[in-house]
């Protein structure tokens, strides 16, 4: 048995192969708060997530979904459906961080 959740397929190259990376983008999610955020600077968990598996994580090809809803819910939609305004940390609450 597995520690691993199962997040359905890679967003990659839609393989069932373990896809169980969550990667972050820079971009806000279709459905608010089913994303990533930071409690640092005050995200709201709104931004966008892909999964994939370790060989296009290892590769660095570009997802072609990303998730839609929680990564649990399995449900994909295109890349091209987010919203082209950025979602990025304010590095102005990072002291030290680059």
């Amino acid at each position: 048995m597995s520690n691993t959740p199962d997040l359905g397929t890679c967003c990659v190259c839609a393989g069932t192969d373990r896809a169980r990376n969550i990667v972050m983008l820079d971009r806000h999610a279709s459905v608010p708060g089913t994303g990533w955020g930071c409690v640092v600077c005050g995200l709201p968990p709104d931004g966008a997530i892909y999964v994939c598996c370790d060989a296009c994580l290892e590769n660095e090809v570009r997802p072609r979904e990303v998730i839609r809803g929680y990564p649990s819910d399995k449900q994909r939609e295109p890349i091209e459906n987010l919203s082209a305004e950025r979602f990025e940390h304010d590095m102005a609450k990072h002291p030290g961080e680059v």
